[in-house]
């Protein structure tokens, strides 16, 4: 956890949603990924995006996943083109939905042109109402696919991670990773860990993504029936590699 003075640790990015959604800060993202040629969003998901399943409410940004004439619907966020960075210490408080085949995530990809996963991808949070009890922190590298390659970092618990609130952190720095819930670090990843393929982590800034999929190569089955669902999110907050740094 930060505990740094304030002259030092002063937020690079922060929203704690109290108004409406930021356009400064947030673009909605909407469909089903056929028209960016990633149909089910490249992993077989099977809600489309929309607008109406994102809200700002009583200080929280709610993301809702819902049935209707037999499509599912559901939200996320990017601060794609509006906010990234390179290092530093990114965490968000957050209220899992509760459903089978829900897939939410708090991640980041690369503000860079180079296709995936050259310029790698970060997922802060994963996790899947098919197994409650599991969470997931992920780094992706390595070739084009289909011979890309991950690593995590998995945190299992008696209790299910959507009952109440947690903190989800990642801290990124040259060389390192380490993910982190509620005070503790459950993992960390360095270049030893990439094997034969190079640590690209080093490179572009991340901007940050909310969302909650359905379905897909890890959401698994999915239970109509368990909707609507719905993500809250308390705050998102950004520190600089220097707060990190001064914190250690």
């Amino acid at each position: 956890m930060i505990s740094l003075a304030a002259d030092v640790c002063v937020p690079t990015f922060e929203d704690n949603f109290d108004n409406d959604l930021n356009p400064s800060l947030w673009q909605v993202v909407e469909g089903d990924g056929c028209d960016v040629g990633l149909c089910g969003w490249g992993n077989n998901e099977i809600q489309s995006y929309a607008r109406e399943a994102v809200a700002v409410s009583e200080g929280s940004l709610i993301l809702t996943v819902a049935e209707k004439d037999g499509v599912i619907t559901s939200g996320k966020l990017v601060s794609e083109d509006l906010f990234s960075q390179r290092f530093g210490r990114f965490e968000a408080r957050i209220q899992l939905p509760t459903g089978r085949g829900l897939w939410p995530a708090f991640w980041m990809m690369p503000q860079s042109d180079k296709p995936w996963p050259l310029a790698g991808e970060i997922d802060i949070m994963e996790w899947t109402g098919n197994d409650p009890h599991r969470l997931i922190g992920a780094a992706h590298f390595g070739p084009l696919p289909p011979a890309n390659v991950h690593y995590s970092e998995t945190l299992r618990l008696p209790e299910r991670w959507d009952r109440g609130w947690h903190e989800f952190v990642v801290e990124w720095q040259p060389d390192r990773i380490a993910w982190e819930v509620d005070g503790r670090v459950h993992g960390s990843m360095t270049p030893e860990h990439t094997g034969k393929y190079p640590w690209v982590f080093n490179g572009a800034p991340f901007y940050m993504i909310l969302n909650v999929a359905v379905g897909g190569t890890l959401g698994g089955a999915v239970r109509r029936e368990d909707l609507p669902a719905t993500m809250r999110v308390d705050w998102v907050r950004v520190y600089s590699l220097a707060c990190v740094e001064a914190g250690q």
